[in-house]
């Protein structure tokens, strides 16, 4: 039986009979589809149920994603079920599972670190959309960290820092492009990388920027992987009575609403959270009225946004 009969009979196409459905339904089970809800909607009239899963809601670029999914599907009255993962990512697969087991029709998924093979085979059962990150064979909405990294080593550089580290996330899929765009960024103007990595969490940011300005020759300037973790350096620097701008240029990435607050005026990349998951949202809804549509790929460019932690280095 192939899957496009078990998509139609699915998705209610007239010219079915119930009988020869019902039978396409067991079929179906036996060969491991999981039941997605949608035959049984559509038979009791219900609206279709888009699925979220944020990686966690301590960064708050996932909150503004979520804002922007919940206003696209707002206007068409879809029902949203949330599922939040952890910051060491270790409630992906769970967080997803339980979408699927909720019986979303579409799930959403923003800052997925999982393998794409593993995205993509969960895909084979539930659609998903992914927010944040491109994966091949899966519909995107994405916004380039290479082309952001640039951005931000091209503004340090325009105002003359040479020494210009990066503190990275730990290795893992969906967060290596901003550290490869530093690189790259860093390698075509003749300079050498310094790189530090941290976790997600403002004090192991606060240790790798501490490690830096530790260094015989410190850095001028560092691009932090995100907005968390140039608070961790912004911390180290009041502990040891220094001004960021002033004493250390600091870019963070994300554009979250603490980076725009005057008592922090942090240099940020901004991804533009909030039309990723209004684009997502989207692609999510095409998806649902479309099942056999080509999969889609739709980039964002980012933004550098300028403020005060980032200015000449100090003379001397």
């Amino acid at each position: 039986m192939s899957r496009a009969l078990v998509s139609i009979a699915y998705r209610g196409v007239k010219g079915i009979s119930p009988e020869t459905r019902e039978h396409i339904f067991e079929v179906a089970k036996q060969l491991g589809y999981r039941p997605n809800g949608v035959a049984a909607r559509l038979a009791s009239r219900y609206t279709a149920t888009i699925g979220v899963f944020l990686f966690d809601l301590y960064n708050e670029v996932f909150a503004d994603i979520f804002e922007g999914v919940r206003s696209v599907t707002a206007e068409e009255g879809r029902p949203l079920v949330l599922s939040v993962g952890s910051r060491d990512g270790s409630r992906e697969r769970e967080g997803l599972e339980m979408l699927q087991n909720a019986r979303a029709d579409v799930i959403i998924a923003a800052g997925l670190m999982l393998p794409d093979a593993a995205v993509t085979k969960v895909g084979e059962t539930t659609p998903v959309v992914s927010a944040s990150r491109s994966i091949p064979g899966i519909d995107s909405a994405f916004a380039s960290d290479e082309a952001g990294a640039e951005l931000a080593v091209a503004h340090l550089h325009e105002l003359g820092h040479r020494r210009i580290a990066h503190i990275a996330s730990p290795p893992r899929q969906g967060y290596l492009g901003r550290k490869a765009g530093y690189e790259r960024s860093m390698l075509v103007r003749g300079l050498a990388p310094l790189v530090r990595e941290a976790d997600y969490s403002q004090e192991s940011a606060a240790v790798a920027a501490a490690s830096l300005l530790d260094l015989a020759e410190p850095p001028t300037a560092i691009f932090a992987n995100n907005d968390i973790a140039a608070l961790g350096v912004i911390d180290v620097l009041s502990e040891r009575g220094l001004r960021a701008g002033a004493d250390l240029s600091i870019v963070g990435y994300d554009d979250t609403p603490v980076a725009r607050l005057p008592t922090v005026s942090l240099t940020s990349v901004d991804l533009h959270a909030q039309r990723l998951g209004a684009v997502a949202a989207e692609l999510a809804l095409r998806r649902l009225s479309e099942p056999a549509a080509a999969i889609e790929q739709r980039s964002i460019d980012p933004e550098l946004i300028p403020r005060g932690s980032t200015t000449a280095p100090p003379r001397g």
